[in-house]
């Protein structure tokens, strides 16, 4: 009985989150487990790590995007793209993709523009193609907002 409570706890530890949260200023250079980001406004980070690690990113004052950010363990986004691109889209919405390169690494994007709650917003899908571990980041933002559709379409968001 003992060594059954000492593996159910030993599991719990490994599959628990550990949590942590960062105020970020905008233009501050933002580095995550060898990945830089930088901000068009003061954001909350919250870190999450499990097996594979999350970033999640939200505005600290105003609505208008969020992203999140994860590696990943295995080489599945590159061999299955579409599961990470039917993670996000809407069923029915056949999202454009093109490939960009950022520096020295290069991505797969899918984007399309969704309608929810009554609020017209873009997402892209970023997922990494040469990068180890594998890289997968999703931006949602407000559509009319123009200043946030300069900011990630230029990729301003990964400084190079």
């Amino acid at each position: 009985m003992k060594g059954f409570l000492w593996t159910l706890f030993v599991l719990g530890i490994v599959t628990s989150s550990i949590l942590s949260q960062t105020l970020v200023e905008p233009n501050q250079n933002f580095v995550w487990e060898n990945f830089s980001f930088v901000f068009p406004e003061p954001v909350v980070v919250k870190s999450e790590s499990t097996m594979s690690k999350k970033l999640t990113v939200y505005p600290a004052k105003r609505d208008g995007f969020f992203m999140v950010i994860r590696t990943l363990p295995w080489k599945e986004p590159k061999e299955n793209q579409s599961v990470w691109m039917d993670s996000v889209f809407n069923k029915g919405i056949e999202p454009k993709q093109f490939q960009k390169k950022v520096g020295d690494r290069n991505f797969q994007i899918f984007q399309a523009d969704q309608v929810r709650n009554q609020n017209a917003l873009r997402n892209q899908v970023w997922i990494g193609l040469d990068s180890s571990p594998g890289l997968w980041i999703w931006i949602q933002w407000k559509s009319d907002r123009k200043d946030l559709t300069e900011f990630f379409e230029s990729n301003l968001f990964l400084p190079l």
